[in-house]
């Protein structure tokens, strides 16, 4: 694992690791994949709850990176698995952590 401070949104490859306050992702911007894991997290202090979001521990089609920053929000466009139309913004807690795995 190699830690990164980001990932930047013009990348074109890649396996990050994102933990942030409340959860754990798994992005590959090759692939174009997000995964979440609810509640998975070492960074749990404070008053941070964790939100039940539809798909949690599934593949989700990654449309873009809008912004994935150490201290910030993540920020990514995500498509519905059942229907592609349908498209939203998922918005993290703050991110903790970066590791690029692949």
């Amino acid at each position: 694992m190699t830690p990164v401070t980001e990932i930047p949104p013009d990348a074109s490859d890649g396996v990050f690791v994102v933990v942030t306050r409340t959860s754990t992702y798994l992005i590959d911007v090759a692939e174009k994949t997000l995964l979440r894991a609810p509640g998975v997290s070492e960074h749990t202090e404070g008053d941070w709850e964790v939100s039940e979001l539809r798909r949690d521990s599934q593949d989700i089609p990654l449309l873009s990176v809008r912004s994935c920053r150490i201290g910030e929000p993540g920020q990514f466009w995500v498509s519905a698995v059942d229907d592609p139309a349908v498209r939203t913004w998922r918005i993290t807690t703050p991110v903790v952590e970066i590791d690029r795995i692949g």
